[in-house]
């Protein structure tokens, strides 16, 4: 298929996209959040086991080069923002991912809405992100590509629930007891998972929470799932109520996981450590090892105030309000298209 032959079979759905983008600027500037920009271009990436930023070469005017990456997320940059005295404020642009597939749940090249307050916690913005859904389907009404589904992201209840109630529902065993990376191996195995002697916590959780649980997750209506072990959030503010676990939650809805937030980290010693943590770790992984950001480690040390943000992937978003399994469909010339026809 031509990109031109792409793009007509997928205007009415395009069309759709472009309206539901707007509605949700509509939300944001309604709540007095500003729009801002931070660059694409970023000398200091984040840590990230599993993420693969893509690597670009910049010259100046004298041809000296530079080493530069596409950013993966607008965090960093957003987080600087906050210390510098912005109190509200959102990104709704492209992020870049390297080693991502070209269709189905992802795009090496996608949009992502990112959204920060001062002076909240993660459970404000459970509460602003079920609002935003629901002002997003509500302006989409009257749409005919609206999927009947999505009566359910309006009319159903929200779902919250911890990540230890859910392995108690879903798997029968309390998550306090396996908080360790070789407890979590022996029971993968009991579970019928393979788990190595030197597989990271992280891993491990995956292999039963990708199969036991996630499929489940959000099929009757949206569903929160919150406070991860605190060593899946680096970037997050461990719980006042049990340091075991993180401040952080995602957010489900048919399966797919649809976004990702944080009562942020602010203490500047605690977020060094963990980057240089996440540098060991990408090291061992046989990854490239970036230099960690002081310049984002200033901000918290400046005295980066209580706060809380959120990622959603856009192109999802649109997929579910679509009943869309197929990324593509709801991208203008996505990665498979740009490879095939030239």
């Amino acid at each position: 298929m031509s990109q031109i032959a792409h793009l007509m079979n997928n205007k009415e759905k395009l069309e759709f996209k472009f309206a539901a983008v707007k509605a949700m600027r509509e939300f944001f500037w309604s709540r007095g959040f500003s729009e801002i920009e931070t660059p694409c271009l970023v000398r200091c990436p984040g840590q990230e086991p599993y993420l693969s930023p893509m690597r670009t070469i910049v010259h100046d005017e004298h041809g000296q080069s530079y080493k530069m990456y596409l950013h993966t997320s607008p965090e960093f940059a957003m987080k600087k923002m906050l210390a510098a005295g912005f109190d509200k404020i959102f990104y709704l642009g492209k992020c870049f991912r390297d080693f991502e597939s070209f269709g189905g749940l992802h795009n090496p090249e996608f949009t992502m809405l990112e959204w920060y307050r001062t002076g909240v916690d993660y459970r404000q913005i459970m509460d602003e992100t079920e609002k935003m859904f629901k002002f997003v389907v509500i302006k989409m009404k009257n749409h005919r590509l609206l999927s009947s589904a999505n009566a359910r992201l309006v009319e159903k209840k929200w779902s919250r629930v911890s990540m230890r109630d859910l392995w108690r529902e879903r798997v029968g065993v309390d998550l306090n007891d396996v908080l360790s990376a070789k407890k979590m191996a022996a029971l993968c195995r009991q579970k019928g998972f393979s788990a190595a002697a030197n597989e990271r916590y992280e891993d491990l959780f995956y292999k039963i929470f990708l199969n036991k649980i996630e499929p489940r997750l959000g099929l009757d209506a949206p569903t929160i799932v919150h406070n991860y072990p605190a060593s899946m959030a680096a970037l997050a503010r461990l719980s006042k109520q049990d340091k075991r676990y993180a401040e952080r939650f995602e957010l489900y809805f048919d399966g797919l996981e649809l976004a990702n937030a944080f009562s942020e980290l602010t203490d500047a010693r605690e977020q060094a450590r963990r980057l240089r943590q996440e540098q060991r770790l990408r090291k061992k992984l046989g990854q490239e090892v970036f230099p960690i950001d002081k310049e984002f480690i200033n901000a918290l040390k400046s005295g980066l105030p209580e706060c809380a943000g959120i990622a959603l992937g856009v192109d999802r978003f649109v997929q579910i309000l679509l009943g869309c399994r197929e990324i593509n469909n709801v991208l203008s010339l996505p990665m498979k298209r740009l490879i095939e026809d030239n």
